[in-house]
């Protein structure tokens, strides 16, 4: 078992992240690409909204998802399995990433960054994290990690932005989280 599938394990059946689900109080979606879906927690949250959506990841668990939805639900979900770096991501309203981009491979970064914002319909948006320089995980090689003045320049390219800095103490794993919580709309 790989680290993807104990992560997919682990966080199977939590809720929805909180960002995704106060952006979707207020706005009317009707199709999303969530990138790096992992168990799907977020995908059948929208699925369940009657959002169409498309559950990218590298490692699929498909079952994880399937098995919590009823058949018109199941209908509204398209599985495409592949890294974000190679896989063509489908126009959509919505694009969310939570916790996912900062596995994206570091060279390529901006590569994807563009790709997400290409794939979005005008008035279009990309809600997610992206990790900051005062987390556990800075300086680590395969882990992508920004400062607000990176962050503020990757975001130069959206519309209308929100972003948070948010920090916390993860007792559980030991681990000081810093990252910065996105809306930004095409």
């Amino acid at each position: 078992m790989n680290i993807w599938n104990r992560y997919q394990e682990r966080t199977y059946g939590n809720d929805p992240k909180e960002l995704l689900v106060e952006f979707l109080k207020e706005h009317n979606i009707k199709s999303a690409v969530d990138l790096g879906c992992g168990s799907g927690n977020e995908t059948v949250y929208m699925a369940k909204m009657k959002i169409r959506v498309y559950a990218i990841d590298s490692t699929l668990n498909r079952d994880y998802i399937l098995k919590r939805l009823n058949t018109s639900e199941r209908r509204l979900v398209t599985f495409i399995e592949g890294k974000f770096e190679d896989v063509i991501i489908p126009k959509t309203d919505l694009v969310t990433a939570n916790f996912s981009l900062p596995f994206c491979d570091s060279e390529r970064f901006n590569e994807v960054w563009h790709k997400i914002y290409d794939s979005l319909e005008t008035d279009g948006y990309f809600v997610g994290q992206l990790l900051g320089i005062k987390d556990s995980w800075y300086n680590k090689d395969y882990i992508n990690t920004f400062t607000k003045d990176e962050i503020n320049e990757l975001l130069k390219i959206y519309s209308k932005v929100e972003c948070k800095d948010m920090f916390h103490y993860d007792e559980r794993l030991k681990k000081d989280w810093h990252y910065y919580n996105i809306i930004g709309r095409k």
